[in-house]
């Protein structure tokens, strides 16, 4: 088993259709994948299961993807938890806030290839 087999990565998004699409692709890959459908959960997650990566969406029910992460951050474990979002949203004020969060990437989904998703993923790892 290679350390790659052993990462966890969180996927929490409320598009099922993208969850799946996203959990396939990155268990091919070798990691391990955990689902959650909605913020509020991902973050419950998040703090029991200590994933090496949480891929985030921002606009969820229950608890959007920044709300999220700000919860994350208060943890002593979240505080150093690598995050990427994964969105549709665009505009500069969220990237910044997002930015802010310290976030490693910041993936538009309808702009990005699931190959570019894939090589951000290794990346933010690496890290």
């Amino acid at each position: 088993m290679t350390d790659q087999q052993k990462q966890t990565i969180l996927i929490i998004e409320d598009e099922a259709p993208a969850r799946i699409v996203l959990a396939d692709s990155l268990s091919s890959e070798g990691y391990e994948v955990l689902q959650s459908p909605d913020g509020q959960d991902g973050l419950s997650m998040a703090l029991h299961s200590h994933p090496d990566l949480i891929l985030t969406d921002l606009k969820m029910p229950n608890m959007g993807g920044l709300e999220m992460i700000k919860e994350l951050r208060k943890d002593t474990w979240g505080k150093g938890a690598k995050v990427i979002i994964l969105t549709n949203i665009s505009d500069l004020s969220t990237l910044q806030e997002a930015m802010s969060e310290e976030t490693f990437f910041y993936i538009i989904k309808g702009d990005s290839s699931m190959e570019k998703v894939l090589q951000s993923v290794k990346t933010a790892l690496a890290k």
